[in-house]
């Protein structure tokens, strides 16, 4: 037997530390958590995990301007270029030195990348076939200490760089003529953040005191004129050979006088210090979050207060705006708690806070879904106990889909107890199992409730009326998951003995007990190195450091947490399973969450070649190419510009293996459109002509035939209710027409569940 379980999503912390990011369309915030990354859709309500992992934990993401690339890189400097269409991981490299902060230009040609007290430009992959990742430019030398930030023109031409040693600093990303770089000081201390204005070189800098300062440039972006002066070859020769003794990397190293023209500042100082910034520059808003958890909102040039707000009682670490300025999003790193306001409103969009410590198993075993609280605080109260008559240890828990009934299995007396959640009073005690009852389940479909036993069997009992077990299934053999102080999750058969699949939960080497062999560089006499513990660094603990200690209080120490398996659990299907962990809820799926995975792809394959089909009026070819291609926002397209009249054409001349791959869109399709009528006439074509190659293989494709069941019965429920509603107050012959579209609607929707029944 084999296992393909492969890593699904990361629950319960949504944020940890480094910069947050929005999506190009604004919709998304993008966020690292540890060294993973997770993606929440503000609009849909949904999260994702990217199927990847650094190395360490993750301080800094760049994305890119067209929202398809994004570099990922941990605490040692080691990089990913990862796609966001596929998922993929494109290219790895490594800095061999952390990184500060990163960020592409607008053009989306090149990204420079801060560490130490340089700043290295790239060129970024471009739309072309050749591919260069990581092909170092220019390096740009002159703060005297680390590097801070960053920020770009508008058009790319020139960017610039904060420090810790309170300077600002202007390069060009070419070779001007009249700007080779320009210093500014003035602060008094580190600069937090650089901004220029929207299409000029006037620049914005906010120091970690508070302090906004204005300069003024008298260039414009367009009186920059480029070099027609090449460096000597000695001179040229030199710096090369320097860049490759201090990066080991090809590149120009730019150096020289500053620009001498004559800048014009204005100051502003803020109430409080240790801001975050992010400024959206075609509103010309600045957001700043501070160590107290307030953020104010600034309109600049004139630096007139637009709102001010506590959002949170710990210190705000990252600030991010989207593209059309309405949603701010806050990260604050100590508490894990991730914030999208919006600002005009006045309310929240999104608010979450991950798990400060370890996660605990819970009691129950089964949860159907989990409700996210939005925009308000809520405070739980126990408005109902649920006893048994006589005491028993409870093991598991289930509540219907409908929320009237609640189930709980004993471990000690075998029985499974129901109460009713409106009134609390016992139901039905029911008895049969020979063993603790493990794990119990409603069907979201039908009045019946599954319970597993350690005795081998799973019954299925009638809720409807009887309460008398309507079918009992042996189980033949026993799959345990086992964990604990480990980063490791084995699966074994309890029949053969013997271990049949072994996972790694994480790899990620800021937990302590991670590295299965000791590195012989940090063993000493003492013992290896890595036992000892660390000093608090810069941690956001300290604020005033000890005489003589440049970098926090050396006398405070920090620990790495380690790595720990508190809790496993299969789904009810067996196809998934979750494990509770340092990291948050791990969630291990059989089924591909892939955004992009195509089928059979060559080069022929296009978006324009299928809309060619489209207009050509060859439906089943197009949608043959749109699935080989298997970009959801183009299936749709095709399977949407089919006539109504066309589909039973085109399902009777589908090929077989395109047939399960369009089901099984259609049942995603049906779950969220509108178009209920549309797509419920393709999933019964689909059923009525290929049902019965369909039952053949109904193992293989039940969770499709579950997505379809569940998704026209949600629809079913929903017109019926409508039906019942709209039946009282209407008369006339509109009623009898809008009764005949409901009859119509809902033999549909019967046709479509018998069949969709049938197969399961």
């Amino acid at each position: 037997m084999k296992f393909a379980y492969r890593f699904s999503n990361l629950l319960g912390a949504v944020y940890r530390q480094g910069n947050l990011n929005f999506s190009k369309n604004g919709n998304a915030i993008i966020s690292p958590v540890g060294n993973r990354i997770s993606i929440f859709d503000l609009k849909n309500n949904t999260s994702e995990t990217l199927p990847f992992s650094t190395t360490k934990n993750i301080t800094c993401v760049g994305i890119s301007p067209n929202g398809n690339l994004a570099i990922v890189v941990d605490e040692d400097g080691a990089a990913l270029l990862v796609s966001l269409i596929t998922r993929a991981i494109l290219h790895h490299f490594h800095f061999h030195k952390p990184v500060h902060s990163i960020s592409f230009s607008p053009d989306g040609r090149k990204f420079v990348v801060t560490k130490d007290n340089v700043a290295l430009m790239y060129y970024a992959p471009g739309k072309q076939r050749e591919f260069n990742a990581f092909v170092l430019d220019k390096s740009y030398y002159g703060p005297y200490d680390e590097t801070t930030c960053i920020d770009w023109t508008t058009d790319s031409k020139c960017f610039a760089v904060g420090s810790k040693d309170m300077s600002t600093w202007v390069f060009g990303a070419e070779r001007w003529a009249n700007l080779i770089y320009y210093s500014l000081g003035g602060h008094k201390d580190l600069i937090v953040g650089c901004f220029f204005e929207k299409d000029s070189l006037d620049l914005y800098t906010v120091s970690q005191d508070g302090t906004l300062c204005v300069w003024e440039s008298d260039t414009e972006p367009g009186g920059l004129v480029l070099s027609k002066k090449q460096p000597r070859a000695e001179e040229q020769e030199e710096e090369e050979d320097e860049e490759e003794r201090m990066e080991g990397q090809q590149g120009e190293v730019i150096r020289g006088k500053a620009h001498t023209q004559k800048d014009r500042s204005r100051r502003r100082t803020f109430a409080t210090n240790r801001p975050a910034t992010a400024f959206h520059k075609p509103t010309h808003i600045l957001v700043t979050g501070f160590a107290s958890g307030i953020f104010h909102l600034h309109e600049l040039p004139e630096f007139n207060l637009i709102h001010s707000l506590s959002i949170s009682d710990q210190r705000i670490a990252s600030v991010a705006i989207n593209s059309s300025g309405d949603w701010i999003g806050f990260g604050c790193s100590r508490m894990g708690q991730l914030l999208v306001w919006e600002w005009q409103s006045e309310s929240y969009v999104f608010k979450q806070q991950g798990h400060f410590n370890n996660m605990a198993p819970w009691p129950t075993l089964q949860m159907d879904s989990i409700s996210q609280l939005e925009g308000t605080t809520a405070r739980y109260r126990n408005f109902r106990t649920f006893t048994s008559p006589r005491p028993a240890q409870f093991s598991s828990l289930a509540v219907d889909v409908s929320g009237e009934l609640v189930s709980a299995g004993a471990q000690d007396s075998f029985e499974i107890f129901l109460w009713s959640m409106q009134t609390g009073r016992l139901l039905e005690v029911l008895g049969g199992h020979e063993g603790p009852v493990s794990s119990l389940c409603f069907s979201p479909v039908q009045s019946v409730l599954a319970s597993a036993s350690w005795d081998k069997t799973v019954r299925l009992w009638d809720m409807l009326d009887s309460w008398q077990v309507k079918e009992t299934l042996p189980l033949t053999a026993d799959a345990i998951l086992a964990g604990g102080q480990s980063k490791f999750v084995c699966i074994y058969n309890v029949k053969e003995q013997m271990l049949m699949k072994k996972f790694e939960i994480s790899c990620n080497l800021s937990f302590d007990a991670m590295e299965e062999f000791l590195d012989r560089r940090k063993m000493t006499e003492f013992g290896s190195l890595t036992l000892v513990d660390d000093g608090a660094g810069d941690g956001e603990g300290v604020n005033i450091s000890l005489p003589g200690v440049r970098k926090g209080d050396m006398s405070s120490r920090h620990f790495k947490p380690e790595i720990r398996v508190s809790s496993l659990r299969f789904s009810p299907t067996g196809r998934s399973w979750a494990a509770t962990s340092t990291e948050g809820l791990v969630v291990y799926s059989l089924d591909s969450s892939m955004v992009f995975d195509p089928y059979d792809l060559d080069l022929d394959v296009t978006p324009d070649s299928i809309r060619k089909q489209l207009r050509l009026k060859e439906w089943t070819s197009a949608i043959v190419l749109a699935f080989r291609l298997n970009e959801k926002s183009l299936k749709q397209e095709v399977i949407e510009t089919v006539p109504h009249d066309q589909i039973g054409v085109v399902c009777g001349s589908l090929p077989n293996i395109y047939v399960e791959k369009l089901l099984g869109f259609i049942a995603s399709c049906l779950e969220k459109s509108g178009h209920l009528q549309f797509f419920m006439s393709w999933a019964q074509t689909l059923l009525m002509l290929h049902g019965q190659k369909l039952k053949n293989r109904s193992g293989a494709i039940l969770p499709t035939l579950q997505a379809l069941q569940k998704a026209i019965q949600r629809h079913y429920d929903s017109l019926s209710k409508l039906c019942k509603k709209g039946s009282g107050g209407r008369g006339g012959e509109d009623d009898m027409e809008e009764d005949d579209e409901d009859d119509v609607a809902e033999e549909r929707s019967d046709a479509s569940v018998e069949e969709a029944e049938m197969l399961l």
